[in-house]
């Protein structure tokens, strides 16, 4: 479940962000408040199926699910990382 809900988070990060854009740029006054809620919603739900996948590692409970989860839910972070490094280079 929280690979699924990690696969979901990242999704939503993903539509939010590239249309929050477009609705801030837009001009047409509709605001983007509502996408960056739901970025920030969706965030927090990568981050904890990030936490469930740690719990269930340390448990013992379904390794290999849980490092494929905790990969896939870094991916966002690595993201961000990257990003951040090549708009300072």
């Amino acid at each position: 479940m929280p690979l699924v809900a990690a696969i979901v988070g990242i999704g939503l990060m993903a539509w939010s962000f590239t249309t929050g854009i477009g609705a801030a740029l837009s001009g047409s006054g509709s605001g983007s408040l509502a996408y960056q809620v739901i970025f920030i919603g969706a965030a927090g739900l990568v981050l904890a199926s990030l936490v469930i996948a740690v719990i269930n590692l340390v448990k013992g409970r379904a390794r290999a699910l849980s490092a494929v989860t905790i990969a896939v839910a870094f991916v966002p972070i690595i993201a961000v990382v990257i990003l951040a490094v090549q708009a300072n280079a």
